[in-house]
């Protein structure tokens, strides 16, 4: 039976459909008045109102926009790997859609981020124009596009019940997804300068979160997209399969950073001032109460729980926990300067190694959030509808 078909009652749950429905509309159009806001200022007051300066040039814009990637690699590499395997509840079109719609909608705003953290926004595409493909950012940015091109045509063959180039094409687009959170680490590791950053483990902890935060993404969306719905063995399987995916990779996660802070506080290196401004000095409410706490250790009891009311809770919070995350990867390379005595030749308010992010700085975020939710939403509802017609026409 088709969509079209059913009885009104049933057609109504969709995306976002619950006996709260209202409620992720208020959320966003807060997120959006807010982020809207953000913009304005971003673009009247330019960077004066943010917190990063000539020091720490890289603030909350970079860290989202890495968040943003890992969720966009992770949701399809989960989801594309589900369904050429033919797992239950990962197997249908529309539920590899979802997780097709759910990395467009993670990537596309973490670009917005970047576009607004540049000086000069219109010089953007001269990275795509103008490439010098030894620059890791170069390597990067086409490879962003070529899979936003990729996972944009695996959408369209979803809607195909016999196409041959479906799975060749969802392979391809695991290797760019599993290939671009590990570059994240790599974009990092190859800063020589940085002692805190030059650690092969980088891309290891990308790719976890980035598993992490994709399987997270997955749970959290499809929960919603259950509610009101009649059960589905295959899609309680998914939730399992979701469930237990994020909390190994939260545990891969946090023994690779065990391993990592574990040697530098034992063994005190170059590094060291950066970790232990991170675990112990300014930076340690991010570390322990956002990341480890409120991102990993609560999530990993609520997993355990039987209701998926706190499944859903978990996977909100360990989105939270790897933002967290990444913050802690970024802010703690840029706090120590390279060249002794230069922060006290030179005094201005910008020229320190110290960060917080600003209110302007939380609004934009909210603008990124927002888009993220309206590119869900329109993607969900457009698959749907593409669907319904098609059937109906068959």
């Amino acid at each position: 039976m088709s969509e079209a078909t059913l009885p009104t009652e049933n057609r109504r749950h969709g995306a976002f459909s619950s006996p709260w429905s209202n409620i992720p509309w208020i959320v966003w159009i807060i997120l959006i008045v807010g982020g809207a806001i953000g913009v304005i200022l971003r673009y009247a007051v330019g960077h004066t109102a943010a917190g990063y300066g000539s020091y720490v040039p890289w603030g909350l814009w970079i860290g989202l926009y890495f968040l943003g990637i890992g969720i966009a690699g992770g949701s399809f590499v989960i989801g594309a790997v589900g369904y050429i395997l033919a797992v239950p509840g990962f197997s249908k079109p529309a539920e590899l859609r979802t997780a097709i719609v759910l990395s467009l909608a993670a990537i596309i705003p973490a670009f917005v981020g970047v576009a607004l953290d540049l000086g000069h926004t219109d010089r953007l595409f001269k990275i795509l124009t103008s490439p010098m493909f030894t620059s890791m950012m170069a390597f990067n940015a086409w490879m962003y596009n070529v899979f936003m091109l990729v996972a944009a045509v695996c959408w369209l063959l979803t809607f195909m019940s016999r196409s041959i180039w479906l799975k060749p094409l969802l392979v391809l687009g695991v290797f760019l997804s599993v290939l671009f959170p590990s570059q994240s680490g790599v974009f990092f590791e190859a800063v020589r300068t940085n002692p805190f950053w030059h650690s092969p483990i980088l891309s290891v902890l990308f790719l976890a979160s980035a598993i992490a935060l994709g399987a997270a993404g997955l749970l959290f969306v499809r929960i919603l997209q259950r509610q009101g719905a009649s059960p589905q063995d295959s899609h309680d399987n998914a939730l399992r399969w979701l469930r237990i995916i994020t909390a190994i990779a939260i545990l891969v996660y946090l023994a690779f950073e065990f391993a990592e802070y574990s040697i530098v506080l034992w063994n005190p290196g170059p590094h060291s001032p950066n970790a232990e401004f991170l675990l112990f000095g300014g930076y340690w409410p991010v570390f322990w109460v956002l990341h480890l706490l409120l991102g990993a250790l609560i999530p990993l009891v609520l997993f355990a729980s039987a209701k998926e009311s706190l499944w859903a809770v978990g996977a909100f919070l360990v989105g939270i926990g790897f933002a967290a995350a990444r913050m802690c990867v970024l802010i703690p390379g840029q706090i120590s300067g390279h060249i002794p005595g230069l922060q006290q030749a030179f005094q201005d308010p910008r020229l320190t190694y110290s960060y917080h992010p600003t209110l302007m700085e939380y609004l934009v975020g909210f603008f990124m959030v927002a888009i993220g939710i309206a590119i869900f939403y329109v993607g969900i509802r457009l698959g749907k509808t593409v669907a319904s017609r098609l059937e109906q026409q068959a």
